[in-house]
């Protein structure tokens, strides 16, 4: 097997909805900060780097936040990001131990070039996007995504901001942009909801592993949405009262009516906290979908020892479309203690290309796609593809269905594996790599960029292949 030599790394920008450059190396290497409470309670350990080339990132890190888009509605300048990257490679490979002061230094540049939405709106190309805030910001405080109900046009970002409260969490409840059915799993609604995400992390600095989506009935069917989408982000997640999008259609008030759900949702929930309820008399979010998912969850978790562990649902006998007795307290009470566990021993991962609903003729913006999940890296997701990948020590196995293993990189960091020992990587059962990884400076700044946050950024990646 080759062993991993000190590469210069060709990668797609941070969005794969945003203008990328092609990846055209067999491997290219990286790595990440493993954020935990204890390490940020450390006194920042100083950069091995030269002071010349410390002031040299200092300046590129100032020029990369002040370009960088202040939310999902917007998009890089192809070019500048271009000549940013190209400055990004050139500083090359950084020392081992410079990963956490490296992104305390990222992370002040940030900070000076957060998105300052001091009316509570931001700029959309569908008009005006504007939500209300609570709470107050910090790394000691969580966030709290709180999703309104409604439907065809109806729904108060109000009442989700009145259920939704958690304490010890800065809470942002967003205005619908467009108010129609399950406007959350929309092109706009999961724009609005990451962009949310991102500005709490970014301009408020709030705990990123404790950030949570919370709502009821619409909001409840957008919660659950995004912690399929985008469990990597999240601690928790209590969709309350929802629905899955679902053939032969979504409101059903009965398991045995439901044919399937939208894939690329339930298996990548493996990780993640989650609680939720629903009514059986429920008639403005028939309880059906909810009960056939919970039934899917329960076979997952049967077939994946120590997976789905931190699941709890139920349906409350003779309740229609209000909260159960005790709620949303209970929720609050099982979610909030939970923080995100960011580097899984094992990770599922299940793409879907265009879920429901499906974009209107108009829609100004494509559909977001994930390309980043936990410590893996997807080049181009392909609709229905399914990754499990698994670590052990310095060893990681990884099988792929629906996409050849050539679009993957595996994202490395100190809190995964030890740098010091040789690195093993199977796919499919074969061994792909066979050395050791060097971390470098390009692989820290987009890694970071890519999520902003402080936790899932890493130094060193590996790009694979099928093996022989």
């Amino acid at each position: 097997m080759p062993t991993l030599r000190k590469l210069l790394s060709r990668s797609l920008g941070s969005r794969s909805s945003r203008p990328t450059t092609a990846l055209a190396l067999a491997l290219s290497i990286g790595v990440a900060l493993g954020t935990t409470p204890s390490a940020r309670a450390q006194a920042p350990a100083k950069l091995s780097l030269p002071r010349a080339k410390v002031a040299e990132i200092e300046k590129l890190a100032d020029a990369w936040f002040a370009a960088r888009p202040k939310s999902l509605f917007a998009e890089w300048d192809g070019a500048q990001r271009a000549a940013l990257e190209q400055r990004a490679r050139a500083v090359g490979e950084i020392g081992e131990g410079d990963l956490a002061p490296l992104v305390e230094l990222l992370w002040k540049a940030a900070g000076k070039h957060a998105p300052d939405w001091k009316k509570l709106e931001l700029p959309t190309p569908y008009g005006p996007a504007t939500f209300l805030q609570k709470g107050k910001g910090g790394r000691k405080q969580g966030f709290a995504l709180a999703l309104h109900g409604g439907g065809e046009g109806a729904g108060d970002a109000s009442e989700a901001l009145g259920n939704w409260s958690p304490p010890g969490c800065l809470i942002a409840a967003p205005q619908g942009i467009r108010l129609v059915h399950d406007t959350w799993n929309t092109v706009h609604g999961e724009r609005f909801a990451l962009s949310l995400i991102e500005w709490a992390k970014w301009r408020h600095d709030v705990d990123p592993d404790r950030i949570y989506a919370m709502g009821f009935s619409m909001g409840g069917t957008g919660s659950f949405f995004l912690a399929g989408r985008h469990p990597d982000l999240l601690a928790g997640a209590i969709p309350a009262h929802g629905v899955l999008m679902a053939e032969p259609q979504s409101q059903l008030a009965t398991k045995a009516e439901v044919v399937q759900v939208q894939h690329g949702l339930l298996p990548n929930l493996r990780n993640l906290a989650m609680y939720w309820y629903t009514g059986d008399v429920d008639r403005n979010c028939m309880p059906g979908t909810y009960l056939f998912a919970w039934d899917r969850l329960l076979e997952l978790k049967e077939a994946d020892p120590g997976g789905y562990a931190k699941l709890a649902f139920y349906c409350q006998p003779n309740l229609a479309h209000s909260f159960p007795p005790g709620e949303p307290q209970k929720g609050f009470d099982v979610v909030l203690k939970e923080r995100r566990d960011a580097f899984p021993s094992k990770l599922v991962w299940e793409h879907a290309s265009d879920p429901f609903p499906q974009p209107d003729s108009d829609e100004p913006l494509p559909r977001f796609v994930p390309t980043w999940h936990y410590w893996l890296r997807c080049l181009a997701p392909q609709d229905r593809m399914r990754i499990t990948a698994t670590r052990d020590g310095n060893t990681f196995a990884i099988t792929t269905k629906g996409i050849g293993a050539e679009k993957l990189e595996l994202l490395l960091q100190p809190a995964l594996y030890d740098p010091k020992q040789p690195l093993v990587v199977t796919v499919d059962g074969r061994k792909v790599v066979d050395g050791v990884a060097l971390p470098d400076f390009w692989t820290v700044l987009e890694t970071l960029d890519a999520r902003m946050d402080r936790t899932l950024v890493f130094d060193r990646r590996v790009r694979l292949s099928a093996g022989r």
